[in-house]
């Protein structure tokens, strides 16, 4: 196991170290940094993805509670409405939007599944 941890903290090092480089190489390219930030935004929009899969393949939210996915949704809804207001690019709409979804759909799951495990 000490292993694994040790070639993970490896890989994560020269994957930091790599994406730094290549940052500071095209910080002078728009397109870059755009398709940078584009790809930043998609990551964390579908940061709650895997969860509301599992949920789904398990019939499962144990751990999970109403009021948990209840300040995610209302975080991510306070976020995209800010990105609403200051008519940021419509790439943050679109990520906010997404989030809220998700988080809808994971709320629907933790209502109907309830917090113990069902189905397998």
């Amino acid at each position: 196991s000490s292993g694994i941890n040790a070639e993970y903290g490896q890989a994560l090092i020269v994957m930091v170290l790599g994406v730094a480089g290549l940052t500071y190489t095209l910080l002078d390219y728009s397109i870059f940094v755009e398709a940078l930030g584009t790809l930043s935004l998609c990551t964390e929009a579908t940061l709650a993805l895997p969860q509301l899969i599992k949920n789904y393949n398990t019939r499962s939210t144990e751990g999970m509670s109403v009021s948990m996915v209840m300040l995610w949704f209302f975080g991510d809804s306070v976020k995209t409405l800010y990105f609403l207001l200051r008519e940021t690019p419509v790439q943050f709409l679109m990520c906010g939007a997404l989030q809220i979804i998700v988080d809808i759909l994971i709320l629907f799951q933790v209502i109907g599944y309830g917090s113990g495990h069902r189905g397998d």
